[in-house]
């Protein structure tokens, strides 16, 4: 026979087990909270890439939360201010910061904190310090099974020079797999955020002590500064917590219950942080930009108004990369005998393990690690940050001409203002082995011949880079340079209008062109002495190539 079931006439064969089965899952959930398989968790890659110092300490699961604990005991409150986070930190804290530092912590902390979670950088949760503590100890080649109950960062100095970090040499890069990218980066990364989850939430409940019973939904939320949710890999919801269903709805969730769900969701997210590398007449249509293993060549990237959120240069030497676009992040690392060529970051710009470089950028925060005679023409609105084992570090102003440059650098926030003018010259510095230079606040007028860490580009070698333009806009881009060297600027260019006036006033055709052929030649032996000559013709072959194309 048939009985009456939810409006319709169903057999009662089937009714039967209908209502087992519906009863039988019922009780099934609730004994078992099964994830929400529609959403993914992912770690935040740039936090890993531009938040991890190599500095004097050797940070431990076990010195976080020393440090933690006593930061909480000594502070009014979980949120604190610059002043208030220095002074705690270099007097009170176990173990105890030096001020260069705290500040260097606090610049990076804050922005990060700024850019990812939208909070403004002029305070931080003590919970917000402690999740970006962990992260110092990641290290890829460390990833393994953990049998003494403590991970340590070995980007941290060793016992004679951090060189003893895998990612603390800077010619490392050119051997072994590569810094940044990669799948054996990707799965460590992955692998760490999973291990590290129950310390996570340990701190965000400031549990230092145990696991703790419950997690509240606006605790677990606080990991958004390392972690993203989503429908999908392109898809990111608001809150962290909304990848977890009943977390989302209950607003509390067993700890235990809780780290597992996570753990189960962490990916690696392959469309926000591509691996793939980018050719050069392709214009990236990712997130990502990745420009690797270059050697001799020049990449030139087109398209001025595109926006990049994060770019990645690894492993190139004796290359010339120009990236006039609007960019978010920042990451160039691994390379040897490169000159960078960029337009505006909006937040980070980090050079790790670079030797002989030369990188041009206006960024909102500018760091350097492990770098080694490595030279930098910045426009930033924070200190830059020298840190790890960095020598023969030279600093000088932004020095990039483009017809568009005014544009981009707007587009991303950091256009040239006058309050910020010599913000370059006064790095906070945390180099190993080294005496902190950071709180003598050298004038760029001072004798820096004393200085171990770096030194300024002196004026009268202080030159102007102009961005090649096929169809360039109205209008002459200007620099914003210090007084000492807008003199210097000026002067020069004085002398070129000298030369060009005693060319000029030459009556002699044949005197005229021995005086133009001797000048040619000497550029000709300028061009090939300095490399340029094969960039110029790198720059002929992208531009027909382009050409071709359109």
């Amino acid at each position: 026979g048939y009985r009456q079931y939810g409006g319709a006439l169903i057999p009662a064969c089937r009714l039967g087990v209908q209502v087992h089965l519906r009863e039988a899952l019922s009780s099934a959930n609730s004994r078992t909270h099964f994830p929400e398989m529609s959403h993914f968790i992912w770690v935040r890659s740039e936090v890993f890439d531009h938040g991890v110092f190599n500095t004097s300490i050797r940070w431990s699961v076990q010195k976080v939360f020393s440090f933690l604990g006593t930061l909480r005991n000594a502070a009014a409150s979980k949120t604190l201010t610059k002043a208030q986070w220095i002074d705690i930190s270099t007097r009170k804290c176990k173990p105890t910061l030096v001020e260069a530092e705290a500040m260097a912590y606090w610049a990076v902390f804050s922005v990060l904190q700024q850019s990812i979670i939208g909070n403004p950088g002029d305070a931080l949760d003590v919970r917000v310090i402690g999740i970006m503590l962990v992260c110092q100890m990641f290290s890829q080649n460390r990833m393994k099974a953990d049998s003494k109950a403590e991970v340590w960062n070995e980007r941290a100095v060793g016992a004679t020079s951090p060189r003893h970090s895998p990612r603390g040499s800077p010619k490392g890069s050119m051997v072994h797999t590569q810094l940044g990218r990669g799948t054996d980066f990707t799965s460590s990364l992955v692998s760490f955020a999973k291990q590290h989850m129950g310390y996570w939430i340990q701190i965000i409940t400031m549990s230092l002590l145990a696991e703790p019973a419950e997690v509240t939904v606006e605790e677990f939320d606080l990991l958004g500064v390392v972690l993203c949710a989503g429908t999908s890999k392109s898809q990111p919801v608001w809150r962290l917590s909304e990848a977890i269903s009943e977390l989302h709805s209950k607003r509390t969730m067993p700890s235990l219950e809780l780290r597992k769900a996570a753990q189960k969701l962490i990916i690696w997210n392959d469309d926000a942080y591509t691996t793939e590398t980018a050719q050069p007449i392709q214009e990236p249509s990712a997130k990502t930009l990745n420009i690797s293993n270059m050697n001799r060549q020049t990449w030139f990237h087109r398209p001025h108004n595109a926006e990049i959120d994060y770019l990645n240069i690894v492993d190139c030497k004796d290359c010339t990369i120009y990236v006039t676009a609007r960019i978010r992040f920042c990451l160039i690392s691994g390379c040897e005998g490169t000159t960078v060529i960029l337009g505006g970051v909006s937040t980070l710009c980090t050079a790790h393990n670079c030797e002989k470089v030369s990188i041009h950028v206006a960024a909102h925060g500018y760091k350097m690690e492990n770098c080694i005679d490595t030279t930098t023409y910045l426009y930033c609105h924070i200190q830059p940050i020298i840190t790890g084992d960095s020598r023969g570090v030279k600093l000088a102003p932004y020095n990039v001409l483009h017809s568009r440059i005014a544009t981009v650098l707007q587009g991303a926030h950091v256009s040239p203002d006058q309050a910020y003018v010599d913000v370059w010259a006064h790095p906070i510095c945390c180099t190993a082995g080294l005496p902190d230079e950071t709180l003598n606040s050298r004038s760029i007028n001072q004798d820096d011949s004393q200085n171990t860490s770096y030194h300024f580009v002196h004026p009268d070698k202080f030159f102007p880079v102009v961005v090649p333009e096929s169809t360039p806009v109205d209008g002459s881009p200007t620099l914003l340079l210090p007084e000492l060297y807008d003199r210097a600027m000026k002067a020069r260019q004085e002398e070129v209008k000298e030369i060009h006036r005693k060319l000029c006033s030459i009556k002699d055709d044949a005197a005229r062109r021995k005086a133009q052929e001797s000048v040619q030649g000497l550029f000709r032996d300028w061009l090939n002495s300095t490399g340029k000559a094969r960039q110029l013709a790198d720059l002929a072959k992208l531009s027909a190539q382009s050409q071709q194309r359109s």
